[in-house]
């Protein structure tokens, strides 16, 4: 499709605690392949995106910045395809997040989001938690130190004071669920779905090891639930597994690393990206 013109604008480092070559990494590999496809693609920083007049129909974002959001949603607004919405990486803030998850009944830890400068460790007792997260709620992550566990509520008010102090105003304190863990990818619009237990042994780093058909079909109907309540295409996240069968999100990310399989990954959203230009083609509408 070589009219096809797209923008892929990459996640600004300090928006990649720890994954800012993980991050690029997918962003560049997708470019390559709706390259292979004979699309034309530009690839802009976080900041360039920002200054740039963007003349091209299709925006792939991973942008996180108030200023990029800000542009991605006018740009949707105008009627360009924009993938991930503008709107949808906004609602993936944390404080946003555990409000619109809540509200279309996804299962998750319990959570309350705080004021980081009030006193919670009483409410916390009285809910019964013991060990807990804390986790930065008024923006996306930055730093490692964003998120912490802590054993019992007084660590955890203590931990609400450092965020007060870094000048962090709202946290989400979740309780802590025992499990196992699992990690998941997906692309809403195509279906497409991939999950595994990253804390078990496997023989390779694409096994779903210790996860059957039925318990897969569960978490892929749970994560594509999720996804469509923040308004999410390209996603990833985590979840845990009890004992007694819950299936709770622990987590969920607007256009992950998909690190560990990163070649399926860029395949599979280049082809839902041109899936959707397709259909809007189809439909006379503007790209």
């Amino acid at each position: 499709m070589a009219d096809v013109r797209i923008a892929a604008v990459l996640r600004a480092g300090i928006f990649s605690p720890n994954h800012i070559a993980n991050d690029a990494a997918i962003l560049h590999a997708t470019a390559d392949e709706l390259r292979r496809r004979g699309c034309h693609v530009n690839v802009y920083s976080e900041s360039e995106f920002v200054g740039t007049v963007i003349e091209e129909d299709v925006i792939l974002a991973m942008c996180r910045g108030d200023e990029a959001l800000t542009k991605l949603q006018l740009l949707e607004d105008m009627g360009k395809t924009v993938i991930n919405s503008g709107y949808g990486i906004e609602n993936c803030v944390r404080m946003i997040m555990v409000r619109l998850l809540a509200d279309a009944g996804i299962p998750m830890p319990e959570s309350y989001v705080v004021d980081t400068d009030v006193e919670v460790r009483r409410r916390l007792q009285k809910s019964g938690f013991g060990a807990c997260w804390v986790k930065r709620a008024d923006s996306p992550v930055l730093h490692l130190e964003d998120i912490s566990r802590c054993r019992h509520p007084e660590e955890a008010q203590e931990i609400l004071h450092e965020f007060f102090y870094r000048g962090i105003r709202k946290a989400v304190v979740s309780r802590e669920v025992v499990g196992e863990k699992i990690r998941f990818y997906g692309i809403a619009s195509s279906g497409w779905f991939h999950c595994f237990m990253p804390m078990r042994p496997v023989e390779d780093e694409t096994s779903a090891t210790g996860i059957d058909e039925e318990l897969r079909e569960r978490i892929k109907a749970l994560s594509m639930k999720a996804a469509k309540a923040l308004r999410i295409v390209i996603f990833g996240g985590d979840l845990t597994l009890t004992a007694d069968g819950r299936c709770l999100i622990t987590n969920f990310d607007d256009w992950p690393s998909f690190a560990p399989i990163r070649k399926d990954a860029s395949k599979a959203i280049a082809k839902s990206v041109l899936t959707e230009v397709r259909s809007r083609r189809t439909k006379g509408k503007r790209l």
